[in-house]
C-alpha cells in the first residue's frame, strides 16, 4: 500500500528534525513525506529545504538496506492552520496513494509503526482509521506514560484521550475505538474521500474536497473527522504494537490566546455538525455545566481569549449548513446510532479536580 505522510509545520524548527528522521527510518517501503510550512517565521523553512534535498537525492533508493523516502514541501504564504495545511497537502498527492499518515512535528514514530498500521488496514477493509499506541515523556528521567490509545466520547460531550497520563503497562488491548488522535494516525484514503465535504468544483469539473473542516483551523478537527467517519459506517481501530511518542506542545505554547479560543468554540461547532439531537438534549445539563465552567476557567486564566472565542460564534451558521449537508448525504449510520454506540458516562470527580488545578494555575 502506497502511503503519504503529512507533517504540518508552523515555527516547529526545534521538533521537526526528529520527526522527519523518524519518518525516514520507517521500514514500510512505499512512503512519501509531504511537509507543509504554514508561513513559519523561525528556521522551519531551512529545516524543510534540507529534508527535501536529502529526500529528493536519495528518495526511493535502497542504500545499504535503508530505504530513503522522498520528501517534498508545500509552501503556504499564510498560516492555514492544521486543517488547511492537511487539505493543501492532500490536494497534491497521487491517485494511487492508499493511506495517509498524519504526524505532528512533535511526534516521533517507531521504525515499524507505519508497517504495523498498514497491516491493519490491509487485513480489515471496514477500518478507515488506525490509532497507534502514542506515549508521552514529561521530562528527562520521567516515566513514560500513555498519551493516547484513542478518543473517548463522553455524555458531557467532552472528548478525552483514552489512558492519558496512565502507565504504559499494556492495559489497553487492540480493538475498536470511537476515534483517534490527530497527532499521529493513519487514515485510509478511501475513507477520507468518502467523508470529505464537497465545496464546489475545480476548473476541470472534479469536486473540491475539504477533508478537515477549515473553520476549525486546529483542535477538535480530529474529533469531527472521527464522528463523520462513524456516521458513514467506517470504523476506527487501536493497534498497540505500533508505537510513537508525542511530546505535546511542540507546535507552540498550548495556553496562548488563539489556542484557548479555538478549544473553547470548536467543541460547540463539532456538536452542532455531528451530534444527535435527542441524545444531546438528554445530556444537556452536563453539557451546559461543563461549558459554563470552561468559560469561567477561560475568563480566569486566559481572559484575552474571550473576545476571540465569542467572535468565533459567527461560525455557528456554517456548522448548521454542514450538518444539513451531512444529514442529506447517503450514509449508512443514523446520528443516534453513533451516540448510542460510543457515548460513555462522564466522570465528574476527576474532571472537576483537573479543572480546579487549571483554574488555580496548577496545570
Amino acid at each position: 500500500m502506497r502511503v503519504t505522510a503529512i507533517v504540518v509545520a508552523w515555527n516547529a524548527a526545534e521538533d521537526l528534525p526528529g520527526c522527519l528522521a523518524a519518518l525516514q527510518a520507517q521500514d514500510h517501503p512505499d512512503l512519501e513525506v509531504v511537509v507543509v510550512d504554514n508561513a513559519s517565521h523561525d528556521t522551519t523553512p531551512e529545516v524543510i529545504r534540507s529534508a527535501v534535498e536529502v529526500g529528493g537525492a536519495g528518495g526511493g533508493a535502497d542504500l545499504d538496506g535503508v530505504v530513503e523516502h522522498p520528501v517534498r514541501a508545500v509552501w503556504n504564504t499564510t498560516n492555514r492552520g492544521f486543517c488547511g495545511g492537511v487539505n493543501d497537502a492532500l490536494a497534491t498527492i497521487a491517485d494511487d496513494v492508499g493511506a495517509v499518515l498524519l504526524v505532528n512535528p512533535d511526534a516521533v514514530a517507531a521504525p515499524d509503526l507505519l508497517r504495523r498500521l498498514v497491516q491493519v488496514l490491509s487485513a480489515r477493509p471496514a477500518i478507515g482509521t488506525v490509532q497507534p499506541r502514542v506515549l508521552r515523556r514529561v521530562g528527562p528521567g520521567a516515566p513514560v506514560t500513555i498519551d493516547s490509545t484513542g478518543h473517548v466520547l463522553t455524555s458531557a460531550r467532552l472528548v478525552s484521550n483514552r489512558g492519558e497520563g496512565e502507565p504504559d503497562d499494556g492495559r489497553y488491548p487492540a480493538g475498536e475505538v470511537f476515534g483517534a488522535s490527530g497527532a499521529l494516525v493513519l487514515h485510509r484514503r478511501a475513507m477520507l474521500d468518502d467523508v470529505a465535504w464537497r465545496n464546489g468544483s475545480h476548473p476541470d469539473g472534479t469536486p473540491r474536497l475539504e477533508y478537515l473542516t477549515e473553520d476549525l483551523f486546529a483542535y477538535f478537527d480530529d474529533v469531527e473527522l472521527d464522528w463523520r467517519a462513524r456516521l458513514h459506517g467506517w470504523r476506527a481501530w487501536y493497534e498497540p504494537t505500533a508505537v510513537g511518542v508525542h511530546e505535546r506542545g511542540g507546535a507552540g505554547p498550548r495556553r496562548t490566546t488563539r489556542v484557548q479560543a479555538l478549544n473553547h468554540t470548536n467543541r460547540l461547532l463539532v456538536l452542532i455538525t455531528c451530534d444527535d439531537v435527542r441524545s444531546l438534549s438528554r445530556s444537556a445539563p452536563a453539557v451546559v455545566v461543563t461549558s459554563l465552567l470552561k468559560t469561567l476557567e477561560l475568563a480566569l486564566t486566559v481572559p484575552s481569549a474571550l473576545p476571540e472565542a465569542f467572535g468565533r460564534l459567527r461560525l455557528v451558521p456554517a456548522a448548521w449548513r454542514r450538518r444539513r449537508a451531512l444529514a442529506a448525504r447517503d450514509r449508512t449510520v443514523a446520528f443516534g446510532e453513533v451516540t448510542a454506540r460510543w457515548v460513555e458516562p462522564f466522570r465528574w470527580r476527576p474532571w472537576i479536580a483537573a479543572w480546579w488545578l487549571r483554574t488555580r494555575g496548577g496545570a
